[in-house]
């Protein structure tokens, strides 16, 4: 009987371990996935889940924060995403964003898959325009952003890809260079260019004296030099055409006056209208401007009259060069002119005449004045010296 209680004695503190064990188990793995926390639920809908399955761990920024519930596809057959429920952690629901993006990556080298909640600058710029807040609170319930999961299958296939053809870019490229036509040509380059190199060291030319030729340097040197005062001299006019335009735009001259003063543009648009005006009229008018410019009767009169002048003047110069009358006598005859010197002359060496002309004058001088009345005045006669030489 004895022996009986004993075995069942062990048998009961084996159990007994055996659920402590247990217990203790289930506490840890509890405590890991936060098992005994209260939870939140939030939405995803993927194109392609790779893989993820109920219970897989939710992490954000490398702690667990909740699992997944539950993958199922849409109700509806059209409809072809993969709707995923996340049991969030309630303590973490505030760290939950607008922006906040739910992406599905590998859990270590066994292919166990997991979310990872972050953030991305593309998401946040969605949710910017679509008039919500990237960093507002996502209440529970609510519906988290999602990425496509990445393939490294897929990245390495087209890495694998795009190795393949660079390498067979590289061997068509090796073929080009081994070919002989490729071979001939860099010959023929080369020996191109070291007879162009022997024309430039040994013949006289301008490629030669530019890097042999010390006075072309020299040449070269100087115009590079007026180069420079040139561009100085630019730079000056660059400065005074600054100055002046300044000058315009804060002076008070007249060319500031012409392009700010209102009241002078003003003036200036009346004299242009007046002068549009005048010459309306002169167009249109019937004065004597439009006659000279349009021509009409008037016209044809007044040129006539002009003519009648111009050809009356022609035949009184031709009688003066041909000495007729008094006047073309003075021009053209020289005996007039002699008679004319003879007389001034014998007047001014004649003392009888310069004494008589003394004693009128002195004579008039004592005589006392008096007014004559113009009407009464007794017309003397002009006696010209011709006439006088004809009395003798």
């Amino acid at each position: 009987m004895s022996a009986k209680n004993g075995r069942s004695l062990k048998v009961g503190a084996f159990v007994l371990a055996g659920a402590v064990l247990a217990t203790v188990a289930v506490f840890t793995i509890g405590d890991s996935r936060r098992a005994w926390d209260s939870k939140a639920k939030y939405y995803g809908a993927y194109d392609d889940v790779a893989g993820l399955r109920p219970g897989s761990v939710v992490r954000m920024g490398g702690i667990d924060v909740g699992s997944v519930e539950k993958v199922e596809h849409a109700k509806k057959p059209e409809d072809h995403k993969v709707y995923v429920t996340f049991a969030l952690v309630k303590e973490e629901a505030g760290r939950i964003h607008n922006g906040t993006v739910a992406t599905i990556e590998g859990k270590g080298l066994l292919g166990d898959k997991m979310v990872v909640l972050s953030s991305d600058p593309k998401i946040t710029e969605d949710v910017r325009k679509q008039g919500r807040d990237p960093n507002g609170i996502l209440p529970p319930e609510g519906w988290l952003n999602t990425m496509p999961p990445p393939d490294p299958l897929g990245d390495a296939q087209k890495a694998a890809a795009g190795a393949k053809a660079a390498l067979e870019n590289i061997q068509k490229l090796t073929e080009t260079l081994a070919s002989n036509q490729f071979k001939d040509d860099i010959q023929g380059t080369v020996h191109s260019l070291r007879e162009v190199l022997d024309g430039v060291a040994l013949r006289d030319g301008v490629a030669h004296r530019l890097i042999f030729d010390p006075a072309e340097a020299q040449r070269i040197d100087h115009l590079l030099a007026n180069l420079d005062a040139t561009s100085a001299n630019l730079a000056q006019i660059t400065a005074n055409t600054r100055d002046l335009t300044q000058q315009v735009k804060t002076g008070n001259g007249l060319a500031h006056a012409l392009v700010y003063d209102p009241e002078l543009a003003k003036g200036v648009t009346g004299t242009l209208t007046e002068v549009n005006a005048s010459l309306a009229a002169v167009r249109t008018g019937n004065g004597l401007a439009h006659s000279v410019l349009y021509g009409d009767d008037q016209t044809q009169k007044l040129v006539g009259n002009i003519n009648a002048m111009s050809d009356d003047l022609r035949e009184v110069v031709a009688n003066l060069r041909a000495g007729r009358g008094t006047l073309g006598a003075l021009l053209v005859d020289p005996t007039v002119y002699e008679d004319v010197k003879s007389l001034v002359g014998n007047v001014e060496r004649n003392q009888v005449l310069r004494a008589l002309v003394r004693y009128s004058i002195k004579q008039n001088e004592d005589k006392p004045h008096s007014e004559v009345k113009a009407e009464e005045a007794p017309a003397q006669p002009v006696v010209t010296p011709t006439q006088q030489k004809a009395s003798r």
